[in-house]
């Protein structure tokens, strides 16, 4: 998925972001076999590592040193990577990017403490900064994706058509760690407040919109997608398509709220999935997008990659309508 983001970071530097790829590995090695090959199997699985293209990509435009930027970089992706051995265990995910998860391959509890290993080792990085608000923010942002993952727990296996729910489950559990990624390389760097700011509102927007177009491919797929269809239904998440879908039809809601079986309920929404939802709900991202686009013009930081990012993003999706 999203492989064009995979091409717009011309302003990486190569050999930059071999260091990154290289030392991320050294990171999760520990004297535990479990952590090693669960850790290995994770990184190998690829991925878009848009998280610390974003930390590179911002704090090479803050003018931060490459000993100051990478460090950050591993961070975001260790703590990213984390979150998702602790969501597949949650959400009890048996396939992530065409493979079985971690969790089926090796099982809930290895994958879980591994999860546990990779986030300290995300805060130890993150210590050798050497910056309190750095670290303070980061603290803040595991504590916002927590509750994001609780909420959605609470929400789960039972469908609504609440958009602000929706909204701020994807905020807490997706955005706010762009929002970080963007935030911090600024605060290295001594920006002021309003810089900050700026900068904040752009990653929180470019996540925001990330994880919209994300659901949107879940209810659209292509033979190009790396994950299961339609798994989001199954797993009784009302992602923002189907927040539209249960708005213009109650009638839907009412049924698959009267159904017992999750493969039933998964068929019947699917099949009153129309065209119309998903043009709306690909509006919201673009206006995310949108506003992610005019917040990095609004500083003195704006990159071609900057402005690549969200346009790549929405590309995604367009040839699906």
């Amino acid at each position: 998925m999203f492989p064009l983001i995979l091409m717009v970071c011309s302003d990486i530097g190569q050999i930059m972001f071999v260091e990154f790829e290289e030392k991320l590995r050294e990171i999760i090695r520990s004297s535990t076999t479990y952590t090693g090959q669960i850790g290995e199997y994770i990184l190998n699985a690829g991925g878009k590592r848009l998280r610390p293209k974003l930390v590179m990509l911002i704090g090479k435009a803050v003018g931060l040193s490459q000993d100051r930027i990478l460090p950050l970089s591993y961070a975001v992706e260790l703590m990213h990577t984390a979150s998702l051995l602790h969501d597949d265990v949650v959400d009890g995910t048996e396939m992530r990017r065409s493979r079985p998860t971690a969790n089926q391959v090796f099982g809930d509890k290895p994958a879980l403490l591994t999860g546990d290993f990779i986030s300290a080792s995300a805060m130890e990085t993150m210590c050798k900064l050497g910056s309190l608000d750095i670290i303070a923010s980061m603290v803040q942002t595991i504590k916002k994706m927590a509750e994001g993952e609780l909420k959605e727990l609470e929400y789960a296996g039972s469908f609504h058509d609440d958009i602000e729910v929706y909204l701020d489950i994807i905020y807490l559990k997706t955005a706010t760690l762009f929002e970080f990624c963007t935030y911090a390389p600024g605060v290295l760097a001594g920006l002021h407040q309003e810089e900050l700011d700026t900068l904040r509102v752009y990653g929180r927007a470019v996540g925001m919109g990330f994880q919209i177009v994300d659901d949107i491919i879940n209810l659209s797929p292509s033979k190009d997608d790396n994950k299961d269809p339609f798994n989001d239904i199954f797993e009784g998440k009302s992602t923002l398509p189907l927040v539209f879908l249960f708005k213009e039809r109650p009638e839907v809601l009412k049924a698959v709220s009267g159904m017992s079986s999750p493969v039933e309920k998964q068929q019947y929404i699917i099949s009153h999935i129309e065209p119309g939802i998903l043009h709306k709900s690909r509006d919201v991202a673009q206006d995310y997008l949108n506003e992610a686009l005019n917040r990095i013009h609004d500083t003195g930081y704006c990159s071609d990659d900057l402005v690549r990012i969200p346009q790549a993003i929405i590309a995604q999706i367009e040839s699906r309508f």
